[in-house]
C-alpha cells in the first residue's frame, strides 16, 4: 500500500505556538472523567500485566467503557458524610479465561479501581464505594475473547491496526499546555484544595488568562472567607511567579462562582476532594486527551486512549507512534505537529497517510525520521510503565519548563 506523505513549511495550518488564540483545558486527577480514564488504564495496565505473566501475551481487551457514578454526601456547614455510594462500573469487553483456564478478572480490575481512586482522592478513606462489573466476552469469533493458545492472537506476528483512526502528535509544549498542568499543580500542593481542579488557560497573543476552579477538602478549613482568602493568597503567588517567568501579561481568575458568605458546604466544599460528593458522573473519553489536556485548537483529533489494549489497538499504539514521532521531530527540527491515519488492518509501519507540518522546514530529513520511528515495536514496556496514567507532575518541573526569570 502506497502511503501519501504531506510535508508543509510554507502555507500551512499554524502550528500551537503560532495561533493567535490559543485555548487549553486541563481536568485534573480528581475530576469525575479524569477519574473513569485512570480506573480504566490502570485496570488495562493490571490485565495485560497478569496476562503477560501467565499467558506470555496480552489478551484481547478493551476497557475504555467504564463509568464512574457519583455519590451523595449529606453536608452540614463545614463537614460531610456519604449516604449514598460512589460507583464504578467496568463495561467493554475482555478475555476471561485462556486455555480452558479462568483468569481472575473481576478481582484485577475491582484492585485496580481502588488503587486509582485512592490515589487521586485525598478524601478517599471517608468514600463509601460499590465496584460493578458488566464487562463481557461477547464476539462474532468463539476464540477472540476465549483463546485456547496464543495462535488465537492474530496481532502476534505482526500487530496492526484494529480500526481506521486518524493520531495526530505535537511537540515541543507550548507555554499555554504547560500553564494548564501548573495550574493544577500549584493548587494541588496545598493541604486544604481536593484533586477535582480544573484548569482552563487562554493566550490571546503574548498575554495569558488563567480560570481556575479549586475545591475545599473537608477538615481543613471552616468558613467560605477562609476558603476565598486561601484561595486568593495561593492565586497571587502563582501569579507572581509566572509574571516573573513569562513576558506578557498574566492573570489567574479563582473560583468565580465562589463566595466570603454563607456556611462553606455552599462553596465547592468536597469530602472526597471530588464533585463525585455531588452525584457528578464521569466517563472515559470525555475529558484529557492522552497529553493529559483538552487541546481542539490544536487539530489533535478525539481518539480515547484509556483503557484500550496496549499491544495493538490504535487508540493507544497508534497514539504512542504520534507522540514519539513528534518528539524525535521536534528534537532536530523545532515545534512540530505529526498527523498519522491508518486503515483498520494496516500495519503500523504502513499507515495510509503521513503529514507533517514544521516550522523550519526539513521535510525531507523529517520524514525519515517518523518513518524510522513508525518502524519500532517496543511500544508495550513503555505503556505498561503508565505512560498515559494520569498524573499530576511537579511544580519545579512544570516552572523550568517555562525557562528561566526573564524580570
Amino acid at each position: 500500500m502506497s502511503t501519501a506523505t504531506h510535508a508543509t513549511s510554507g502555507q500551512r495550518t499554524p502550528l500551537p505556538h503560532e495561533l493567535g488564540v490559543e485555548v487549553v483545558e486541563r481536568k485534573g486527577v480528581g475530576h469525575p472523567d479524569t477519574l473513569a480514564d485512570g480506573v480504566a488504564e490502570l485496570a488495562s495496565i493490571r490485565y495485560s500485566q497478569y496476562c503477560l505473566n501467565e499467558a506470555g501475551a496480552v489478551l484481547h481487551h478493551n476497557l475504555d467503557k467504564v463509568a464512574v457514578l457519583g455519590g451523595r454526601v449529606a453536608f452540614t456547614d463545614a463537614d460531610g458524610t456519604y449516604d449514598r455510594p460512589l460507583r464504578v462500573v467496568f463495561g467493554g469487553r475482555i478475555s476471561t479465561s485462556f486455555g480452558g483456564r479462568s483468569l481472575p478478572v473481576r478481582e484485577i480490575l475491582h484492585e485496580a479501581a481502588v488503587d486509582y481512586l485512592r490515589w487521586a482522592l485525598p478524601g478517599f478513606d471517608r468514600v463509601q464505594l460499590e465496584v460493578r462489573h458488566e464487562t463481557t466476552d461477547s464476539s462474532k469469533f468463539p476464540a477472540w475473547f476465549s483463546p485456547r493458545h496464543l495462535a488465537d492472537l492474530p496481532e502476534l506476528p505482526r500487530p496492526f491496526s484494529n480500526d481506521t483512526a486518524y493520531l495526530v502528535g505535537s511537540a515541543p509544549r507550548t507555554h499555554t499546555e504547560t500553564l494548564a498542568l501548573l495550574a493544577e499543580a500549584w493548587f494541588r500542593r496545598q493541604a486544604w484544595a481536593g484533586s477535582d481542579i480544573k484548569a482552563l488557560v487562554v493566550r490571546r497573543g503574548g498575554a495569558w488568562t488563567i480560570t481556575v476552579c479549586v475545591p475545599a477538602l473537608a477538615g481543613h478549613l471552616t468558613t467560605s472567607a477562609g476558603f476565598d482568602d486561601a484561595v486568593t493568597a495561593c492565586a497571587q503567588e502563582l501569579t507572581a511567579e509566572l509574571q516573573r517567568r513569562l513576558p506578557g501579561r498574566v492573570e489567574v481568575v479563582c473560583n468565580t462562582r465562589g463566595s466570603r458568605v454563607g456556611p462553606l458546604a455552599q462553596q465547592y466544599f468536597t469530602v472526597s476532594g471530588s464533585a463525585v460528593d455531588f452525584g457528578e458522573d464521569g466517563l472515559v473519553g470525555r475529558g484529557n486527551a492522552r497529553t493529559g489536556l483538552i487541546t481542539g485548537a490544536h487539530l489533535a483529533g478525539n481518539e480515547a486512549t484509556y483503557g484500550k489494549n496496549p499491544s495493538y489497538h490504535v487508540g493507544k499504539v497508534g497514539g504512542w507512534l504520534a507522540d514519539t514521532c513528534a518528539r524525535m521531530v521536534a528534537e532536530r527540527f523545532g515545534p512540530c505537529r505529526i498527523a498519522l491515519l491508518w486503515r483498520n488492518g494496516a500495519r503500523y509501519d504502513q499507515p495510509a497517510s503521513i503529514e507533517i507540518t514544521t516550522a523550519t522546514g526539513a521535510p525531507a530529513e523529517a520524514e525519515e525520521l517518523v518513518r524510522a520511528t513508525l518502524a519500532r515495536t517496543d511500544w508495550l514496556d513503555d505503556l505498561l510503565s503508565g505512560r498515559y496514567m494520569p498524573k499530576v507532575e511537579p511544580v519545579e518541573q512544570l516552572l523550568a519548563d517555562l525557562g528561566p526569570e526573564v524580570r
